[in-house]
């Protein structure tokens, strides 16, 4: 059987807008049972519309109008993955979506509370690593335009990211702001960008960690499956005892992406089968016999409540095969596949077309995944959320943090990157805070600063043991060797309830 008999990136063009809506051969029924043909309907959109146009006590954007009821047919299938993207959305997913590459300097960037847009940090290999830009690096203009986000300006996040992206080969020049420097000008020729969407490491006692935050690309050599093949091959050659994906936060991708990592682990039988109204979208994805992660080694994957579509397309596959236990909280249940179909001039329509299923033929839509073992992150008290949104709305953290790592870089000459000097000064600033009644958590005020830390000295930190309860406990469970007996009381569990239910089978029979 074909390895991809189905694509998710069919990009078939439509003609023009009359061809999708228009065919007078064709009867509507509305709600009260009233037969208008589709001329009809068009017929009344161009009217209201043009009524819209002469008599509204405002200038008219026709174009917005007939956009407007685009999306409002999309609307009509109470479907909400079904729906219209601008075609900057469109370009900007047939990016990062399906060719996991873009031409641009490879760097990334965050907008600070105020409205200026900072960098975190180079991308290995890449231009703005070349031209030594900085963590901390404000970026004030892209070829002379100034940037600041907010109402004022009606400048985003997206638009600077447009303006940094480009042709491969094409000159941009950045205008960058360094502390205690005179802002100067860089010129920079982009190059191709590949997006990351694996991280790993090695912990301790043999155990590796690969965590995916998206599926992404549709070529076999480039996107998530190469990064995870050459993750997975790192803590081989390792020597690799244990492995834990975490798919946590990881909203999806492309169906293609997930069944080549589901099918890593997995030897026989079916990962997923997916199920449409027409026949051409029902297809099986098979497993090959040539894992590449030998099936002896204990997998755990970590999941939460927005573990979502081709994440769980992975989760459903590990659990129903029995390859591994599920760790954390069930997940969002996105049981449906979309295709995009671009329209020349307007963008592209993300349309559902089928269901999918995991090897047991269940439909995970709007019920999720039940992980094995659930734990789940503790919320805070009613309170405690109310202050620590008092203190993210005032911005008290990012300031203090900023302050802190400007004072330190001014009086050492460098950017620090130790984050154990600023958490040393914490409980003062704790204290400072409810003095002016605000009273949150010494252990989420440590957190936060040290997500806001790391973001402002470009650390990238690939797990953090000390807060993460749902990691610690998958390490628990491997080094204390109950990933196979977790799987065995699951299975024996299965068991009797299938035996419970051809019992009660047999007894509705009888008193039939």
């Amino acid at each position: 059987m074909k390895r991809f008999t189905l694509s998710i990136i069919v990009l078939i063009i439509a003609i023009g807008l009359p061809l999708l809506i228009i065919n007078s051969g064709e009867r509507f029924a509305t709600s009260d049972d009233v037969h208008i043909s589709l001329k009809e309907l068009n017929k009344a959109l161009d009217d209201a519309i043009k009524t819209a146009e002469k008599n509204y006590y405002k200038p008219v954007d026709k174009n917005a109008m007939y956009h407007g009821a685009i999306k409002g047919a999309l609307l009509a299938l109470d479907d909400p993955y079904t729906f219209l993207l601008s075609e900057r959305d469109h370009k900007r997913s047939v990016e990062n979506l399906y060719n996991a590459q873009f031409g641009g300097l490879g760097v990334s960037i965050y907008p600070d509370h105020r409205g200026f847009v900072k960098i975190s940090k180079p991308m290995p290999g890449t231009p703005a690593e070349s031209a030594q830009l900085q963590a901390g690096d404000y970026i004030t203009r892209v070829n002379g335009k100034q940037i600041y986000l907010g109402e004022r300006t009606g400048m985003t996040l997206d638009d600077v990211v447009d303006l940094l992206r480009g042709r491969v080969n094409t000159d941009v020049t950045i205008t960058v702001q360094r502390k205690y420097l005179e802002p100067f000008d860089i010129r920079l020729k982009r190059a191709k960008i590949s997006i990351p969407s694996v991280t790993s490491t090695m912990l301790d006692d043999g155990i590796g960690y690969i965590r995916i935050s998206k599926f992404i690309g549709t070529d076999r050599a480039g996107g998530t499956e190469e990064e995870f093949n050459k993750a997975l091959a790192s803590h081989n050659n390792a020597g690799m005892q244990a492995l834990i994906l975490d798919l946590r936060n990881n909203h999806g991708g492309l169906l293609d992406a997930a069944y080549h990592i589901a099918d890593a682990f997995i030897d026989n039988g079916v990962i997923v089968s997916t199920k449409g109204r027409k026949s051409t979208f029902n297809e099986l994805y098979p497993a090959h016999s040539d894992v590449l992660c030998d099936t002896d080694i204990p997998l755990v994957i970590l999941v939460d409540e927005y573990s979502a579509s081709a994440s769980e397309i992975v989760a459903g596959a590990i659990k129903d095969t029995g390859r591994g236990i599920l760790i954390g909280e069930k997940t969002y249940g996105k049981g449906v596949v979309q295709k995009r179909y671009p329209i020349r001039g307007i963008g592209a329509v993300s349309l559902t077309i089928s269901s999918y299923y995991t090897p047991n033929g269940t439909s995970i839509d709007k019920s999720g995944i039940s992980p094995h073992i659930p734990i789940s992150t503790e919320p805070p008290d009613r309170i405690e959320q109310v202050m620590q949104r008092l203190v993210a709305e005032k911005n008290a953290i990012e300031d203090y943090v900023t302050n802190w790592i400007e004072d330190e870089t001014k009086r050492t000459g460098k950017l620090p990157k130790d984050f154990t000097r600023l958490e040393t000064t914490l409980p003062q600033f704790k204290q400072e805070l409810a003095t002016d009644g605000f009273r949150v958590s010494l252990r989420w005020l440590t957190y936060r600063a040290e997500q806001l830390f790391n973001l402002n000295v470009g650390i990238e930190q690939i797990v953090n043991l000390r807060h993460d309860t749902q990691l610690q406990e998958a390490i628990r469970i491997i080094t204390s060797d109950k990933v196979g007996d977790t799987l065995q009381l699951y299975k024996t569990l299965d068991d009797i309830m299938d035996h419970l239910g051809t019992e009660l089978q047999s007894l509705t029979d009888i008193s039939g």
